[in-house]
């Protein structure tokens, strides 16, 4: 193996699934459950997770398969809703609502009937046809009869003819959150289209919605506005076990290689046989680290580092990739993936500060607060706390550091605690005598109560301490159990 910059990202895949050639895209995709229940007839399908846990993936996945399908889907962005979305101010919730159906409508109409024709078609028919039209998809359906015989290119054809037969249109709307800040007017102008969303899949037989949205504005709208309860049927959790994040990565290297070896069998093997006869390709397969990762298999040590994310696994290995090309390593080498662990980390908290800042403004102050003070680096545990510890932790960082809630939420100590565990910076542990049970937010969204104690102590996640401790990093990887 050569680790050029072409080699990985044809081994490993792209960061994001938007910037993935579709052919390759297509071989290495990696069909779940989630996956199952994004693509089932429903109306409206809202995909929920974190950041960089693959929702674009699977619904760039389900927007191909309406394309090979022949049926008419079209993607909608944020800024074609622009003018829908923005000047919110003091608009009455019910004349908002209204509002985006209107322009949602607007928006579907004039993206389908441009995928069904072409731009030299008349353009005053097209507009009579949809002011007429009693119904979306009424309008669409008689555009679709006037464009048939003049349609040349095949494929629009096919999707023209099978669209007057079943009448659907599948709308994917990804990004919804863009421009997020936490605030009550963002909070409002999320549940808006939801809400609206609901209502024209009511009206509008023919509609299907697949919808991204991240878990932290989610929950939040959900907490916040009643009647998001009567969406919830329509959620679907994206989550991840290590063993799907390790077969998905093993499926993008069995098919870079060609070997046959198809998802279904690779899904099959322990996670053993799946480090001995695929990891080892690329990688060697034990590592030769210290403390508890001392000769343990490669898969333990690379799951340990990711947040139940695939794209932690798919960065963690395109910095070791590149570790091994400055190395002349014809494998990744346990020296290179270590030589890229602080950095890995580093871009990980900084990734959370992105994304979590509109939430807690000064979270930086509040995750470098939890970095080890001198006496916890001399503890043979650190980064763990019983909950009576953490809580004491949270009190001293609020006593020197300005901490608020954009959504005017009170921060206290466990509302801090509940912060961490959502945003996975946290997870809460167990020990039991011959297994460590970890849990994630997206796992069990009630660990973290600020008014019930389920017996959980939290430990600050592998992924972030080599950042919160630079100076030790030699000693982090004797201090992590797997």
């Amino acid at each position: 193996m050569k680790f050029d910059d072409e080699t990985i990202e044809r081994l490993f895949g792209a960061e994001d699934a938007e910037n993935e050639e579709d052919t390759r895209f297509k071989e290495y995709f990696f069909f779940n459950k989630t996956y199952d229940n994004l693509t089932a007839n429903l109306p409206i399908r809202i995909l929920v997770g974190h950041k960089g846990i693959g929702k674009s993936a699977l619904l760039r996945r389900a927007y191909l398969f309406n394309e090979e399908n022949s049926q008419l889907s079209i993607w909608i962005r944020p800024n074609d809703l622009i003018s829908h979305v923005s000047n919110v101010g003091n608009t009455e919730f019910n004349q908002l609502i209204e509002n985006w159906k209107s322009g949602l409508l607007s928006a579907i109409v004039q993206k389908a009937a441009s995928r069904i024709t072409k731009e030299s078609d008349n353009g005053e028919k097209k507009k009579w046809i949809m002011r007429s039209a009693r119904t979306a998809i009424d309008a669409l359906a008689k555009i679709a009869n006037e464009v048939l015989p003049s349609t040349a290119d095949s494929l629009t054809k096919s999707i023209v003819e099978n669209y007057l037969t079943d009448r659907k249109v599948y709308v994917y709307i990804d990004d919804i959150d863009r421009g997020w800040t936490a605030s009550q007017e963002s909070i409002k102008n999320i549940s808006a289209p939801l809400n609206a969303i609901r209502d024209l899949a009511g009206t509008e037989n023919g509609l299907y919605f697949r919808i991204g949205l991240r878990s932290d504005v989610y929950y939040l709208v959900r907490t916040s506005d009643e009647s998001t309860d009567k969406i919830e049927r329509n959620v679907i959790w994206l989550s991840w076990t290590n063993h799907e994040i390790l077969a998905v990565i093993a499926t993008r290297i069995e098919t870079f290689f060609d070997t046959g070896y198809d998802q279904r069998r690779i899904v099959k093997l322990e996670q053993i046989d799946i480090t001995k006869n695929i990891l080892s390709k690329i990688i060697t397969p034990s590592f030769e680290g210290r403390g508890h990762w001392s000769n343990r298999p490669i898969h333990n040590v690379l799951l340990s580092l990711t947040r139940n994310r695939p794209r932690d696994l798919v960065k963690l290995l395109h910095g070791a990739g590149r570790q091994a090309y400055l190395n002349d390593h014809a494998k990744i080498s346990s020296t290179d993936l270590e030589a890229t662990f602080e950095s890995y980390s580093s871009e990980r908290l900084q990734d959370t500060f992105n994304e979590y800042r509109s939430e807690l403004p000064n979270i930086e102050g509040l995750l470098f607060g939890m970095r080890p003070t001198k006496k916890m680096r001399r503890a043979s545990e650190n980064f763990r706390y019983p909950t009576d510890q953490l809580i004491l932790k949270m009190k001293e960082i609020m006593d020197h550091t300005n901490l608020h809630f954009t959504n005017r939420k009170i921060v206290s100590p466990r509302s801090l605690i509940q912060f961490l565990y959502k945003i996975d910076f946290v997870i809460a542990r167990k020990d039991f005598e011959n297994k460590i049970d970890r849990k994630y937010f997206d796992q069990s969204r009630f660990l973290a109560s600020e008014f019930v104690d389920f017996g959980y102590d939290w430990e600050v996640h592998p992924a972030y301490r080599w950042a919160l401790q630079p100076q030790d990093v030699n000693d982090i990887l004797s201090e992590i159990k797997i």
